[in-house]
């Protein structure tokens, strides 16, 4: 009994030995063929004359912002550096005292800005009055 047991043993041993072997040959065929395949394509066409012209442009773009010429700055008068000055100095002051921007747009409440809104009550005065007057008759 040990006998037939040992050769079943073997025998599945030689089986899975040869089913391994089928495998690993079928798996380097298929390699084989990829690495066929990948040989046959042809290689992909380079054009460095393209390249070579696209440098060129670059370069030459190059060259002439370089060799722009530089213009040296004329001297401003005087007069106006001073003013530059003092706008400078002065230039908070003058923000402080500019009117808010929230305020930009809206009419004046008090009575004493200008004289169309005494203009505009002297009007409604006298339209007043007229009423009174005509409602008294």
């Amino acid at each position: 009994m040990q006998k037939s047991i040992a050769e079943s043993e073997a025998r599945m041993e030689k089986r899975m030995a040869t089913t391994v072997d089928q495998k690993v040959q079928a798996v380097h065929k298929r390699l084989y063929a990829f690495e066929l395949r990948v040989l046959a394509r042809p290689a992909p066409v380079t054009n460095f004359s393209s390249f070579r012209t696209e440098l060129d442009s670059l370069r030459a773009d190059i060259d002439s912002i370089l060799a722009t010429p530089t213009v040296e700055p004329e001297f401003a008068p005087i007069a106006l550096a001073d003013d530059t000055v003092l706008d400078a100095l002065f230039k908070e002051d003058i923000d402080a005292q500019s009117e808010p921007t929230r305020a930009r747009g809206k009419r004046p409440r008090s009575s004493h800005i200008s004289d169309t809104t005494d203009d505009a009550r002297a009007k409604k005065r006298e339209h007043h009055q007229n009423e009174q007057a005509q409602n008294h008759l």
